[in-house]
């Protein structure tokens, strides 16, 4: 492969098993196949899904790797001392050296979240483009510190990339960033994972957890924080145990740090929900979950776009969210789900109740699920309009995007 036109940089700020990095990580593998452009990526620190993007890449990270002195100043609240400050300025200059000499042509920011990476990288003069995954709960956080995200982003994004009409109309209202700059992917589907799917049919979910053959099942699925409304998922499981007549209604929540697991593990004893509400951690096989479930409960208090519906409607489960929860209503409008107002937990248990005692209702409602993942979050379309979007501000005309040969080909697309 030829890297005569240069170098992109992808700037991940996290490279968990999380949505955002993993959406990344998929479309460079995709992008990789496609496109003549040598791949480079700066995380933001290190994490799991690090030596996965290390096999398309160079990956830099522009945190230091902390010293022990550091780690410990920092557990107990000391400001770093003059050598760490010293240490992590020699990194990022060592950092800027580096990328100097790369031959970057493209900046290609995964999240609002990158907005400091993008203001330390002012001295390559090269366009920007922003991937947003973030509605106004997350990005109000992030500028928490008093940093000012989207003016820092303004200052040299050119084209940004909205994971949903949602997250679009807030950077618009929000923040009065000009629409023509803005351009709506609905995100990159699932890719295909037969192979996955193949590798854990064996799993016997019910087996590993002790739950009973005739219990229902039902699944969240995340990181364990207030955004994810874990706490909310707790409210519907007790109002569920509450009321609970016939087999067993289990809960199932896939993803968590360790002490985060164990925090919550120690919630659902007190609440009395032991042998009920299961907290397995994270894993990168959540596919078996999603199977052995009747339905997944999408607590979330705001979603731009999650990964998880969309990866459970490919299995053709139902999804049950909330109103005024980002992207999700839009989902699950017309039969793909229900949205519950007011993030009410109790009506989340009742409608859930509900749905677990018609069968056939929930083969529809994940049926309907599923054409929609296939009808409008196809990967592969979702994957060459990002390309495309790559081609134009690289003034590129491309093969992936108008059927003329240039520097990204899709002669191994299949499309």
């Amino acid at each position: 492969m030829s890297h005569s036109c240069g170098t992109a940089l992808f700037l991940s700020h996290d490279v968990s098993r999380s949505g955002a990095p993993l959406m990344l990580l998929n479309f460079l593998r995709w992008f990789s196949r496609t496109c003549d452009m040598k791949l480079r990526i700066l995380a933001g620190k290190s994490g799991d899904l690090l030596p996965e993007f290390a096999e398309l890449g160079e990956v830099d990270c522009f945190e230091a790797e902390p010293s022990f002195a550091y780690r410990v100043l920092h557990a107990l609240d000391l400001s770093p001392t003059q050598a760490s400050r010293g240490r992590i300025a020699a990194h990022l200059s060592g950092l800027r050296q580096t990328l100097i000499g790369s031959d970057i042509r493209l900046i290609y920011a995964n999240s609002v979240a990158s907005a400091r990476m993008v203001q330390f990288l002012s001295f390559l003069d090269c366009p920007v483009i922003c991937h947003v995954h973030e509605l106004e709960v997350s990005i109000r956080a992030l500028e928490a510190s008093g940093l000012d995200i989207i003016g820092l982003l303004e200052q040299r994004v050119s084209r940004y990339v909205a994971v949903s009409d949602a997250v679009k109309a807030n950077l618009v209202e929000q923040h009065g960033v000009r629409a023509s700059k803005i351009e709506v992917v609905l995100g990159l589907g699932p890719p295909p994972t037969g192979h996955i799917i193949e590798a854990f049919q064996s799993r016997d979910i019910r087996q590993e957890l002790a739950i009973p053959a005739d219990a229902r099942i039902v699944c969240g699925c995340g990181s364990i924080e207030p955004r994810k409304g874990t706490d909310l998922f707790l409210d519907v499981a007790g109002h569920v145990a509450a009321g609970q007549r016939g087999p067993a209604v289990h809960f199932v929540w896939v993803g968590g740090r360790p002490h985060e697991v164990g925090l919550m593990r120690r919630k659902v004893a007190s609440l009395g929900l032991t042998g009920l509400v299961h907290f397995v951690g994270q894993t990168s096989d959540v596919v078996p979950y999603f199977d052995v479930s009747e339905l997944v409960l999408l607590t979330s208090r705001e979603e731009s776009l999650s990964l998880v519906m969309l990866e459970a409607a490919l299995r053709q489960r139902p999804i049950i969210c909330f109103e005024r929860s980002g992207h999700p209503p839009e989902f699950v409008q017309h039969g793909n789900g229900i949205a519950i107002p007011e993030f009410d937990a109790k009506k989340m248990a009742g409608k859930l109740v509900e749905i677990l005692a018609d069968p056939e209702l929930c083969r529809r409602m994940g049926a309907s699920a599923r054409r929609k993942v296939l009808d409008r979050y196809d990967f592969h379309r979702g994957a060459i309009k990002i390309a495309g979007i790559i081609a134009d501000t690289l003034q590129v005309r491309t093969g992936a995007t108008d059927g003329v040969k240039g520097e990204c080909r899709n002669d191994s697309l299949g499309v």
